[in-house]
């Protein structure tokens, strides 16, 4: 005759696998919310600096003046490559996974940057206000690492660097 012998889990098995299931679910969830802020920062970011390289590409393509106006509203900003006359060539909205991200432009306020026909930036927009010459996005998330977009004046182009990193490290802002 063979023994029979129990098949499945015990009760108490199964409450053991839940506890441990949880703890590690509860020990994780914090580290994915600051990664998925930081995500999002780093796609606001690339996406800011794709539309003012492309509105430089196009000033020099053009052989003429085109501007990217910056909408930094949090949840439904966005960006537009415009025409000196308002005619848009390109745009792009931040509401798509960027909701808690915060755009703020040095100098404060300015939400414009004209590039001439040779790639560079004009000492004024088309409405004669100054251009801005850098973007901090931050994540409204703790923990996450801020990011910054310079843009031209004594730099050339435009680069992306972060503010959590001290200079001389490659990842840091420039002085």
């Amino acid at each position: 005759m063979t023994a029979c012998l129990p098949r499945g889990f015990t009760l108490i098995e199964l409450l053991v696998a839940l506890a441990i299931a949880a703890l590690l679910l509860v020990l994780a969830v914090p580290g994915y919310t600051t990664w998925m802020a930081d995500s999002q920062v780093q796609n606001g970011v690339q996406s800011l600096a794709g539309g003012l390289r492309f509105a430089q590409a196009e000033a020099v393509k053009r052989d003429g003046k085109i501007q990217l106006v910056l909408d930094p509203t949090t949840g439904s900003g966005g960006w537009s490559v415009q025409q000196t006359d308002g005619t848009e060539l390109q745009g792009s909205h931040f509401a798509e996974g960027a909701a808690n991200l915060t755009f703020v432009t040095s100098p404060a306020t300015l939400t414009k940057v004209t590039f001439n026909g040779l790639g560079m930036i004009d000492t004024k927009n088309a409405d004669a206000t100054l251009p801005f010459d850098t973007v901090d996005v931050s994540s409204s998330v703790t923990g996450t690492h801020p990011l910054r977009i310079l843009v031209g004046g004594a730099r050339t182009g435009i680069k992306i660097c972060s503010t959590a990193y001290t200079w001389p490290d490659p990842k840091a802002c420039p002085p």
